[in-house]
């Protein structure tokens, strides 16, 4: 009984503190603060709505745009695969765009759920595709990209139906809780945290700007880094944080972190007119104690590494002089390519057990590959 006490106050002063109560106030005020706002609230929602129940999805108003079907959109003959995002070969959310109908693109987004599927509506921005548990969901950007006013739309796909709520902006915190989802897709160049279950978006207010990570221990990982690039780290939700210095010339980092946090990728990437290059890549074994800086790296990176538990990792690239697409083996040796050509990827993720990635075929990625034995067999399927 005294274990849950504690986990339940401690949850309860890091809710109160984001709403400015500080941690050194005596317990039995903080408790006395909750228990008052409480009161309030319930006898508010009682009063005005007559309802004692639990907390549905917000209802919002959806901008028009967010009425149309999505499904002009997905089936459309120029159509292609913006994101993907797979839990299993059974469970994923994958983002289309439809570029054909004049200046401006459109955009929807299919969810399958063991077999079930449901379509987005229309967007006007593309829908960045996350997982949250055991499920994978899809969020649509406000048009600006910034979270200051236009909507921010939440689509997931439940075992009652598809359900599509605007999402609730909360004030920006520095800290966040355990299941929450920490991306840099939905606001450029800023770390957003999305609590699918509160169906909120709020900013994290921390030096970090890109590659946000959290690992199966809690740890939480993103690099940071004005004309340089520090990796930095958070165990407790962004109450206090560490850094170590990657590179000290270039902020066009990349981080690639293993499910258990064991195996750290950094590259660091050059870009010129046509292409991203691979500046150099850095490697640890050892949750960033120690780093390896990886040999003979083909020079034409054409997806970000995918990182292993066992000190390995995948990256699709070429080098000097090819064009042809191989998948390459990163270990403290080198990188080795792999027999095979899995081809041209937009984006390769993944794990072990699964690796993944839209493949263009004709100029075109409409299908998605996927592998089960680390890239050394594939298979494709058309997310729809």
């Amino acid at each position: 009984m005294r274990a849950i006490v504690d986990r339940s106050y401690a949850h309860l002063v890091e809710r109160l503190e984001r709403l400015g109560v500080p941690r050194r106030w005596p317990p039995l005020l903080i408790v006395g603060i909750a228990a008052a706002t409480t009161a309030v609230v319930l006898a508010l929602v009682v009063g005005i709505t007559g309802r004692t129940g639990g907390i549905d999805p917000p209802t919002a108003i959806l901008p028009a745009s967010a009425v149309k079907d999505g499904s002009t959109v997905v089936n459309a003959a120029s159509a292609q695969v913006r994101s993907i995002t797979m839990v299993t070969p059974n469970r994923w959310a994958a983002g289309w765009a439809d570029c054909s109908t004049g200046p401006r693109c459109r955009y929807s987004a299919v969810i399958d759920r063991d077999g079930a599927k449901a379509i987005a509506p229309e967007w006007s921005v593309p829908y960045v595709t996350l997982r949250t548990g055991d499920e994978a969901i899809a969020v649509a950007p406000p048009r600006e990209g910034t979270l200051t006013g236009d909507t921010t739309v939440l689509f997931r796909l439940t075992y009652d139906g598809p359900v599509t709520s605007r999402l609730r902006y909360v004030l920006p915190t520095r800290t966040f809780q355990r299941g929450e989802i920490l991306t840099d897709r939905i606001v450029p160049g800023r770390i957003v945290v999305v609590n699918p279950e509160e169906w909120t978006v709020r900013m994290l207010q921390t030096q970090g700007t890109r590659s946000p990570f959290c690992d199966t221990t809690g740890r939480c990982w993103m690099l940071s880094g004005i004309g340089r690039t520090d990796i930095i780290w958070t165990d407790d939700g962004g109450t206090s944080w560490e850094s170590a210095p990657l590179d000290e010339t270039n902020q066009r980092g990349r981080l690639t972190v293993s499910p258990d946090g064991s195996t750290l990728v950094a590259t660091a990437v050059a870009i010129d007119s046509r292409s991203e290059t691979v500046a150099s890549m850095r490697l640890s074994t050892d949750r960033g104690a120690h780093w390896t800086t990886v040999q003979q790296v083909p020079q034409n990176l054409k997806a970000a590494p995918v990182a292993f538990d066992d000190g390995t990792a995948v990256m699709l690239g070429a080098r000097s002089g090819h064009r042809t697409p191989q998948l390459y083996r990163i270990t403290t040796d080198g990188a080795e390519p792999e027999p095979g050509t899995p081809g041209t990827f937009t984006h390769l993720t993944g794990d072990t057990q699964l690796l993944y990635g839209p493949r263009v075929s004709n100029q075109r990625a409409i299908q998605v590959a996927t592998s089960t034995d680390r890239g050394k067999t594939w298979q494709t399927f058309i997310p729809r």
